[in-house]
């Protein structure tokens, strides 16, 4: 009993320091280009995504949110850029995954572009119902739900069955926040295509010849990067070296 007790301080003591870590993280910083660099281009162009509403999520910081980057991929598909236009409708997705007004023109930009559509099955839509912030609060929760009710129920042995079904709430959360960790793990390594057409050689080097080339909106994962140049694997599995000047990742890795 006294290791099962050490084991619930040691998660209480976990929660704690996962709240503080959230509580002082600071707002980060945008890796998406300002929107004034989008304004030079032609205010009307033949296809625009439609716009029913704009998304308000007055809580996430102005500087990279769901909303500021639906707004910015709006403005880069208004400019006939459709490779950036997915790349920061993408990354508004990942902060709000139940927007419909992101996913209707998302899809939009993709049909216009001949891009096919990027499906998900039931266990990716579950899993991805909650955004990140909700998400890493669910992880709070449950770790302090379940460490507290494990240490109450070696307090008090009289409420056995109350504490452990608490107990068992706490682990449902984290296996839900393991579940969405594990669904949202590909993205971490996927990045999309910003040029017209990006080249893919077998080695790093540019004085071979292309084997094939890459759209412009078309999603890749990342495998490894050597110099300016990244390994990259299509959905077709089709592998290759493509310069990095042609891709930007969905999640932007912190400058060293």
């Amino acid at each position: 009993m006294i290791r099962i007790a050490r084991f619930a301080a040691v998660i209480v003591a976990l929660a704690a320091l996962c709240f503080a870590a959230h509580a002082m993280q600071p707002a980060p910083t945008p890796p998406a280009p300002a929107p004034a660099q989008v304004a030079a281009q032609p205010p009307h162009q033949p296809h625009q995504p439609h716009q029913p509403h704009q998304p308000h999520q007055p809580h996430q910081p102005p500087g990279y949110s769901a909303a500021a980057l639906y707004n910015l991929a709006n403005a880069y598909a208004r400019g006939a850029k459709p490779g950036l236009a997915i790349l920061n409708y993408e990354r508004a997705r990942l902060l709000d995954p139940n927007d419909p007004d992101i996913e209707a023109n998302l899809r939009h930009v993709r049909e216009i572009s001949g891009l096919p559509q990027e499906t998900r099955n039931r266990f990716e839509r579950v899993a991805r119902t909650a955004d990140p912030t909700q998400v890493s609060w669910l992880a709070v929760l449950g770790l302090s739900i379940a460490g507290l009710s494990i240490l109450a129920r070696h307090r008090h042995p009289g409420h056995g069955r109350k504490l452990g079904a608490a107990a068992v709430v706490g682990i449902c959360l984290i296996a839900a926040t393991v579940c969405n960790a594990v669904v949202l793990w590909p993205a971490m390594h996927e990045a999309v295509v910003t040029v017209r057409s990006a080249p893919v050689r077998v080695s790093p080097v540019t004085i071979e010849d292309a084997q094939f080339a890459l759209t412009e909106g078309q999603i890749v994962t990342v495998r490894a990067q050597h110099d300016d140049f990244i390994l990259v694997q299509t959905r077709e599995g089709r592998t290759g070296w493509v310069p990095s000047t042609g891709l930007a990742r969905i999640v932007a890795q912190a400058s060293r």
